[in-house]
């Protein structure tokens, strides 16, 4: 689980935007208009919580989930990631934060 951790966390700060908030229960990583991603373990899986980002579905049907706002990938420890795609998640997140704001402006 570490290993994939660690690697999706590379992929994430490797975005000058990003910023990275540990607490007792996940570590969030938010640019400076909201949360991107929240990585939490379990059970068996590393969850990616992609904030708000029931938008992202229709592009990356990969993401379950069937509530209002947030959608979420589960990786196993042995799983191989597909990091152009993480990559591609993250930078559509960092799209939808900076069009959330200017529809809020």
């Amino acid at each position: 689980m570490q290993k994939n951790f660690k690697m999706i966390r590379n992929i994430l700060l490797s975005f000058d935007e990003i910023r990275e908030v540990k607490n007792a229960n996940q570590t969030s990583y938010k640019d400076t208009l909201g949360v991107v991603i929240m990585m939490r373990t379990k059970g068996e899986h590393l969850v990616l919580t992609f904030g708000k980002r029931y938008l992202l579905q229709e592009k990356f049907p990969q993401l379950v989930g069937s509530g209002k706002v947030v959608r979420h990938l589960y990786f196993r420890e042995n799983d191989t990631i597909d990091t152009e795609l993480i990559r591609s998640m993250i930078e559509e997140s960092l799209i939808l934060n900076i069009e959330r704001s200017e529809l809020k402006s």
